[in-house]
């Protein structure tokens, strides 16, 4: 059940109230008039819910304390309600971190879609609270377990190297002691399970027929390595639209018997891939040097933003960068648009990334000393440890640290004769 703290007036409140309980029957609403007190009950007994800020509250006005319950970082998600709003209004709202602004119109539009359930008719609500930038996320009914990060790796085209680091993401942390899942999203032509070392991949277009539960998402997966196991993509291309609408319910279950779910997209953004980066604790966005790059990258920088992801969870990761560092000019122009985007730069793993991710062998080049290897460890501690889920192991802080491994033969452990 989630649980949803309204910070307004009396008569704006009840409003909210009303559109809260429409959009979801379970929710458990509390009503908190005082901004100070809000974010001091956030900080100890309604940490991590999810808030909606209203007019008519002591203090500020609701724009400032959004933007300061956001800043907090102890609220699940930050939403506005106003009267009335403007382009201006929501960019602003975007950079404080607010996820969405509803106007009184949202609000009176979901009184229809609760009366709508009480004739049975099952109509969902296009305003509904499993939604994001104001377009619906698939799968709002299913629950994330709390403190389970999800990472999803997005670009704006392919061939960057994405599902790559995907497979080494979930092959490092794996080895760090995590229950991790990998999730292909990549529905038609994804090839994580492959790369991993899956001799067959799963199908997700099985789970589409029947009711999808735990226990059944659970045996559809693929274990390819102690802790780590791979879902999808579809075996069928032609099935990968009926995936689409499920794959918010995917990711929420997958939270459920996991420590980490990383989920891989394709480069094409459908209802899939929006979802998920909607999503996303981090969301990473791929890119390389190749002739158009730059302009790539801004315009997956720009959707993301528009479908309401906060900046503050956008990293951009620098595939294949040169080791001698005579591409800062260009890394430079990348980040224009994105500067409070975190950035993490993963060097050029040479043929030896090549041909053992092609081999399915990213298991043993997560281990191995390849610099793309060692970055990608890199990156990946960073980004857990803003998280609060970095494990205490020593592997995990060595490559927070950026400390080396051993020295190893050809790139990899000796084997003791």
């Amino acid at each position: 059940m989630a649980t949803w703290v309204i910070c307004a007036g009396a008569r704006e409140g009840e409003k909210i109230r009303d559109y809260v309980c429409a959009c979801d029957a379970s929710a458990s609403v509390i009503l908190v008039s005082d901004p100070s007190l809000l974010r001091a009950r956030l900080r100890r007994d309604l940490a991590g819910s999810c808030v909606i800020v209203g007019a008519g509250a002591a203090g500020p006005d609701p724009v400032n304390v959004a933007a300061a319950v956001a800043s907090d970082g102890n609220a699940a998600e930050v939403m506005l309600a106003l009267e009335s709003t403007s382009g201006s209004m929501r960019s602003r709202a975007r950079r404080a971190g607010v996820t969405r602004v509803l106007t009184h119109a949202d609000l009176a539009a979901c009184s229809g879609d609760e009366a709508a359930r009480a004739r049975g008719d099952g109509r969902a609500s296009s305003s509904g609270l499993a939604t994001r930038g104001g377009e619906p996320a698939s799968g709002g009914a299913v629950e994330r377990r709390a403190n389970v990060p999800v990472i999803v790796l997005v670009s704006g085209r392919g061939g960057v190297g994405k599902s790559t680091l995907a497979a080494l993401f979930g092959s490092v942390a794996a080895g760090w002691g995590l229950d991790v899942a990998l999730l292909d999203l990549d529905l038609a032509f994804g090839n994580l399970a492959s790369l991993c070392g899956a001799e067959r991949p799963g199908d997700l277009a099985a789970l589409v027929e029947g009711a999808v539960g735990d226990d059944e998402l659970e045996r559809s997966g693929v274990r390819v390595a102690e802790r780590l196991t791979v879902w999808g993509p579809c075996r069928a291309p032609e099935y990968a639209e009926a995936v689409q609408p499920i794959a918010g319910e995917l990711i929420a279950r997958l939270t459920h018997a996991h420590d980490l779910v990383i989920v891989d997209t394709s480069s094409n953004w459908g209802d899939a891939v929006a979802c998920a980066a909607q999503m996303a604790d981090r969301l990473v966005i791929v890119s390389d040097e190749r002739p158009g790059a730059i302009p790539a990258l801004a315009r997956c920088g720009s959707l993301a933003v528009r479908l309401g992801v906060a900046r503050t969870r956008i990293v951009r990761l620098m595939n294949g960068c040169d080791p001698r560092k005579r591409d800062e000019s260009f890394v430079a122009r990348a980040a224009v648009g994105l500067e409070c985007a975190r950035e993490v730069r993963v060097l050029d793993g040479g043929l030896d990334l090549v041909e053992l991710a092609s081999a399915g062998e990213c298991g043993r080049l997560s281990s191995s000393d390849n610099p793309a290897a060692l970055d990608a460890s890199r990156g990946l501690a960073g980004l857990l440890k803003e998280l609060g889920a970095l494990p205490e192991c020593t592997e995990a802080q060595a490559a927070l640290e950026g400390g080396q491994r051993r020295r190893r033969l050809f790139g990899f452990a000796r084997e003791a004769s």
